[in-house]
């Protein structure tokens, strides 16, 4: 069996271990399972949903929605499953209509250095987040792989919100937004779309953390350099590979 032997993808770059001074919450939606479930279909991505939180005034500052046309010989075929559907209720022919992953990832990029929170040269940097590890690791990363898309070094460095939620409030068995509303006794807004409102419920619980004195400090750094060697059936192999 081979070794496989993980390096940190850095481009040259060392994963700054400083406190954020934003945070950019991510969520994505697949056209087919969701939820615990995410990325176990490899279905495509249609939508990417992402909000900047401004860490030291501990409020939003804005959020944006895309909606992903997923790649298909026939576009004219359904792109959702009934499930996905049934569970998220977003607008098909939206989707249909809307622009490539390429395009998205592109206007992601334009829209950071607009409002000057790159992660790598904003004069304010923001660090990704996302509610558990499947939004990157199961999701954008394998979909940009079969796609041939060269992701920013920033997709490879997040905050896991649950994690950070459990080490702060020593609360085990998280599994999802909802358990962390449920504990901290806060409400969510249904009237708005599936994805928007996942971001709404990721910045209230952020900002709950912020006022009970939670710090954002080490990020979760996602490695993706495998190499061929020889081990054992037995041998550790560590889970922050994709």
């Amino acid at each position: 069996m081979p070794e496989i032997k993980l390096e940190t993808k850095t481009n040259g770059h060392t994963p700054s271990t400083m406190a954020p001074t934003n945070l950019c919450l991510l969520f994505l939606t697949t056209g087919g399972q969701n939820a615990e479930n995410l990325g176990s279909d490899e279905e495509q991505i249609v939508s990417f949903v992402y909000q900047i939180f401004d860490v030291s005034n501990n409020k939003v500052v804005t959020l944006q929605q895309h909606f992903v046309r997923p790649r298909s010989d026939d576009i004219s075929e359904h792109v959702l499953t009934e499930e996905c559907k049934a569970q998220t209720g977003l607008p098909e022919e939206n989707i249909k209509n809307a622009q490539p992953l390429e395009t998205i990832l592109e206007e992601f990029e334009k829209f950071l250095n607009v409002k000057e929170v790159h992660p790598d040269h904003g004069s304010r940097p923001a660090c990704l987040i996302i509610d558990g590890p499947l939004h990157l690791r199961m999701v954008l990363h394998p979909e940009a792989v079969k796609k041939n898309i060269q992701l920013e070094n920033y997709f490879y460095r997040y905050y896991d919100l649950r994690k950070e939620f459990t080490k702060f409030y020593k609360k085990e068995f998280i599994h999802c937004l909802k358990d962390m509303l449920d504990f901290l006794n806060l409400e969510c807004d249904q009237s708005v779309e599936y994805g928007v409102r996942q971001c709404q419920e990721m910045a209230s619980i952020i900002t709950r953390l912020i006022n009970d004195g939670h710090q954002f400090e080490e990020p979760e750094i996602i490695r993706d350099k495998l190499e061929p060697g020889i081990c054992t059936k037995g041998d550790y192999v560590d889970d922050v590979t994709v």
